[in-house]
């Protein structure tokens, strides 16, 4: 039983090197006058995410984690984004149908009212999940994110107003609330047009492991007598796979190098029992089995059998 991350491990006796890294820092950015706006309002407005969810706290920083969807193995936020988008579409699809047929479609205005209120406790947690995403993100990703976020916002802040202006009659039946809502619909999809920007060309969230080569059978990495205990090495496999390994009495442990959030390299993070930290956005994975621990991260890193022959730590891709 692992003390730490409290997984078992099922790894025989076996596992390279690079020194351990600071972990992230926690100091608050600052702000160049040189810098573009978008730069300067971005930096602030991460670092205060950042604080707000307990992104520097020390682990576990359960509420990062959730907001991310650690829990999951699967990031949280496009889930939820499913609410308000399908929820605010069917609002419309009723408008239409009052719009056309007021007379004898008096229900498709309630109907519109209960879509557009689903919507909006959906926006709500679309909103929290993607600004705790968006506050690892830097460079053009950062940006496109920020803009994916202004047009969110503004649809948000659109059927807040259509929702005011619909309880104004008793019917249920505005004009210009359902217009408003169009537009706010129309701003929907132009984000959800920078959203999957950020996923499908700039890579964010995207599992960073996902096409790493699987090798069947157990190849050599290094000298058993070059092993310390409690130790980050770094050992690269016949395809070019970085791969960190750890030793523990007799034991040897070994995950994939590149953390499976934003590609940094584990094998430079920090070591705290049996977990390893990323030195980039401070994700933590059991070295036991690969776990993802705590947040950003919510896919585990592809876990290696290590084996000693000969005087040879050998590894082998265990899944598959």
């Amino acid at each position: 039983m692992c003390e730490t991350c409290g997984c078992q491990s099922n790894v025989s006796p076996a596992s390279s090197d690079v020194s351990v890294a600071e972990a992230p820092s926690a100091v608050a950015p600052v702000a160049s006058s040189s810098q573009p706006f978008v730069e300067r309002f971005s930096d602030g407005l991460q670092h205060t995410i950042q604080v707000v969810i307990g992104a520097q706290r020390k682990p576990p920083r359960l509420l990062k984690s959730l907001l991310h969807g650690t829990f999951l193995g699967h990031p949280l936020h496009p889930a939820i984004t499913d609410v308000p988008i399908g929820a605010w579409m069917i609002a419309a699809i009723f408008d239409i149908i009052w719009l056309v047929s007021p007379v004898s479609s008096d229900w498709a205005a309630r109907g519109a009212l209960v879509a557009v209120l689903v919507g909006l406790v959906g926006a709500l947690g679309a909103a929290v999940t993607g600004l705790a995403d968006w506050s690892d993100t830097y460079g053009a990703e950062r940006t496109t994110g920020l803009y994916h976020a202004l047009l969110n916002i503004t649809a948000t802040v659109l059927y807040l107003i259509s929702v005011v202006l619909r309880f104004q009659v008793a019917s249920n039946e505005n004009i210009v609330a359902a217009i408003l809502g169009f537009i706010g619909l129309a701003a929907v999809f132009v984000a959800a047009y920078f959203g999957g920007d950020m996923v499908f060309v700039k890579g964010t969230s995207v599992n960073h492991t996902a096409w790493e080569a699987v090798d069947e059978s157990y190849e050599a990495v290094m000298p058993l007598d070059s092993v310390e205990e409690n130790r980050l090495y770094r050992v690269v496999t016949a395809s070019g796979i970085p791969v960190v390994l750890m030793r523990r009495g007799l034991q040897f442990y070994a995950i994939s190098a590149t953390c499976s959030h934003a590609g940094g390299p584990l094998n430079e993070g920090t070591l705290d029992g049996d977990v390893v930290q990323c030195p980039w956005h401070g994700s933590r994975f059991c070295m036991r089995d690969g776990r993802a621990l705590t947040g950003p991260a919510t896919v585990s890193q592809p876990r290696y059998d290590v084996r000693v022959r000969n005087g040879q730590v050998e590894i082998r891709r265990a899944d598959k």
